[in-house]
């Protein structure tokens, strides 16, 4: 058994919606969040400074003795899984947004423009919405109804692109409505990671495990109860 911390990367407190359901899909692992504060969002950066700036957060990682790592972020996964993947040796599981039911899909407006979305999407019959500052007032607990998109009528289904939507997915279903059915993919992501660190033999079984939280930005600007730690990068 492994017991070396599993990573959790995302821009700032969305990625705790994937944390949550790892969490309970995999209790006994040990577990290292970044939150980028510092950058946010990536939402609205374009790849090559996403790049660029995931080479010193890798290193943080590695530092730190992760055996794995999830991007809890669309835009960073979309932007950056590739290269990611050819440059490291450790496993790295993304968060890619969910279309293959089609629909509507809410992304930011890095993700829309990104090279892996647009050939992911296009396979797909699925109208993208980009949704500028939406990530932004979910982090700051602003309120969401200012930000969110004048949705299609007749839409079934809306396939939450952002991981910070989740985080406010029983307000989104309140503007849309109880018609539409909200698609989000925290629960196949834990999967995904139970199933990459069970092929890898990196699964642990901590009777107490640690779960330790970083940010690159001030924490005391953080509006969540989990207790961060600054980490300058």
């Amino acid at each position: 058994m492994d017991r070396r911390p599993l990573a959790i990367l995302d821009s700032g407190l969305g990625g705790l919606a994937i944390y949550q359901a790892i969490l309970t899909e995999l209790p006994q692992e040990n577990i290292l969040y970044l939150a980028d504060h510092a950058f946010f969002p990536y939402g609205a950066k374009n790849p090559g400074t996403i790049n660029r700036r995931l080479l010193k957060i890798m290193n943080f990682f590695l530092v730190n003795n992760c055996k794995a790592l999830v991007i809890a972020c669309n835009t960073i996964t979309t932007n950056t899984i590739s290269p990611l993947r050819q440059h490291y040796s450790l496993p790295i599981i993304g968060t890619e947004p969910a279309v293959k039911q089609g629909g509507v899909v809410l992304v930011t407006p890095s993700t829309a423009k990104s090279r892996g979305y647009r050939k992911l999407s296009s396979q797909y019959p699925v109208t993208t919405i980009a949704c500028p500052g939406l990530a932004e007032a979910i982090e700051a607990g602003a309120n969401i109804t200012d930000f969110f998109p004048p949705i299609p009528s007749g839409t079934k289904t809306i396939a939450l692109g952002c991981t910070h939507y989740i985080l406010v997915k029983d307000q989104i279903q309140k503007i849309v409505g109880s018609q539409v059915a909200l698609i989000e993919p925290s629960r196949a992501i834990a999967c995904q990671t139970r199933k990459i660190l069970t092929q890898k033999n990196l699964l642990s079984n901590s009777l107490h495990p640690t779960h330790e939280f970083f940010t690159t930005g001030d924490p005391a600007k953080i509006k969540n109860s989990i207790i961060f730690t600054s980490c300058a990068l």
